[in-house]
């Protein structure tokens, strides 16, 4: 018996080689592409959480501290209004405020044990510190008192205002010309258009706080992400201005 052996053996041409290559490439750049929108996409969302998060933290020390303005102050207190607020020292742009925080009433003699406002946390002032030289806008707490001790409260903002009002209103958030965030059309319970009023005669402030989200990637390639702005607001009611 003899056998026969077959020299013709299956495979793949050239062409065919070729165009498997051509495919699988494409996949890869597609899958590539996919992947880095991805990353720029995590990136952005990452930066955008830690910049909001930090001006929040930020907020919530400043309407936990200017709420108290007023508390139990003393008499004789020269430019400090009845709701705590300093007139010759407060603005849109920034505010002082004054609290007698030790001063407790005393049941039998009905008068303060603290009557001054010299200890810590009662001479207090916020604001915007703008550092030209880095190119950085912060939001700055002030401590009069003490060992006058300033502390950086958050670190990515690009605007902060601070409106006064005698009464709760309602608002919606705006962006100024000059990319100022602020607040607009104002009104009141009644549904009525509030105007502010000074600082002195302030029972409610509302905060309006401006982050700019940097740009991701290069503009004109894939997963690039333009600037965006986002506005942060923190209504704070005086509660020793308000009589019941």
């Amino acid at each position: 018996m003899k056998s026969r052996h077959s020299n013709n053996h299956a495979g793949f041409s050239l062409i065919e080689l070729i165009l498997a290559m051509a495919i699988t490439l494409t996949v890869l750049g597609l899958s590539s592409t996919l992947l880095a929108g991805g990353f720029y996409s995590r990136s952005r969302e990452d930066r955008k959480s830690d910049g909001i998060a930090d001006v929040q933290r930020a907020l919530n020390i400043m309407t936990r501290e200017i709420s108290n303005s007023g508390m139990k102050l003393p008499s004789g207190l020269s430019a400090v209004a009845n709701n705590g607020i300093v007139t010759n020292d407060s603005d849109n742009e920034a505010i002082r405020i004054v609290s007698n925080l030790n001063g407790m009433p005393d049941s039998t003699n009905g008068y303060y044990e603290d009557d001054d406002v010299e200890d810590t946390d009662e001479d207090l002032k916020f604001l915007m510190y703008v550092d030209n030289t880095l190119s950085q806008r912060y939001i700055v707490r002030y401590e009069k008192n003490g060992s006058n001790q300033t502390t950086v409260l958050a670190n990515r903002i690009d605007s902060l205002i601070f409106r006064y009002y005698d009464e709760k209103v309602t608002y919606s958030t705006t962006v100024t010309s000059d990319g100022t965030c602020d607040i607009k059309d104002v009104k009141n319970a009644a549904g009525n258009s509030k105007s502010e009023v000074s600082p002195s005669e302030a029972k409610f402030i509302v905060i309006a706080v401006g982050v700019t989200l940097p740009a991701v990637g290069t503009k004109g390639q894939s997963g690039y992400q333009p600037a965006s702005q986002v506005q942060l607001t923190s209504d704070v009611v005086l509660r020793n201005s308000i009589t019941y």
